[in-house]
């Protein structure tokens, strides 16, 4: 039927959207599936000719949606604690320079660990950290081989001293660092290790490959 009234052509097609929500929605996602390249490139395509209108229109949506926003982030983050957890965690970690790109695995091994935490504090009603074996400042890295369960206390009274089963991460933290940043960040992690253990140039190679070390520490390089 032909509408020449545009009001009632408009009232037509919205009884006939509201008659029909599930067929619609059906044609729609069966279209997007379809499309799915199509739609991406177009919709790239159309942020970048329009970035200020997409802000302007992304801020509005927001200010209208503000407690939504707030419920909804509010809700995602309780059934999701630990991925808020080990996501503060790694953030710091980049702001000192000790973050490195991790696979789907290691992220997941992170996450398992961060739960795990949770719930021994949650049997047990002592508190736990994740310590980072080989301290971020001494430029140990947010990775799975460099982390592990203590109890609050034991990790406090750690703080930053470099035991010797961190040093005997050296050789790994440089493999990574070199494979997923670059061999210029690879020396300067070692060279700033070297620093915090007062040792010299010499020993540079030996903190890379393990070997015994030429200008060795006492142990109270270790324990003070």
């Amino acid at each position: 039927m032909a509408y020449k009234d545009p009001e009632k052509k408009k009232a037509a097609d919205k009884a006939y959207r509201e008659l029909n929500r599930e067929r619609i929605a059906a044609t729609k996602k069966a279209w997007r599936d379809r499309n799915r390249e199509r739609r991406a490139t177009t919709d790239k395509a159309w942020r970048e000719r329009n970035r200020e209108r997409k802000a302007a229109i992304d801020n509005a949506w927001r200010e209208r949606n503000r407690e939504r926003m707030a419920t909804t982030v509010k809700a995602w983050a309780e059934r999701n604690r630990e991925r808020v957890v080990e996501y503060n965690r790694r953030r710091r970690c980049r702001v000192r320079n000790s973050s490195i790109h991790l696979t789907a695995n290691e992220n997941q091994q992170l996450l398992i660990l961060e739960r795990t935490r949770q719930e021994l504090q949650r049997e047990t009603g002592r508190e736990y950290h994740i310590d980072h074996i080989l301290p971020i400042v001494h430029g140990g890295i947010h990775h799975p081989i460099n982390l592990r369960i203590l109890e609050g206390e034991e990790n406090l009274s750690k703080k930053a001293k470099l035991l010797p089963e961190a040093i005997a991460l050296a050789p790994e933290h440089f493999r990574l660092y070199g494979e997923r940043i670059s061999t210029e960040r690879a020396w300067e992690f070692v060279r700033q290790l070297a620093e915090g253990l007062g040792l010299d140039e010499d020993d540079l190679d030996a903190l890379v490959t393990g070997k015994p070390l030429k200008s060795k520490p006492t142990l109270e390089v270790f324990f003070t």
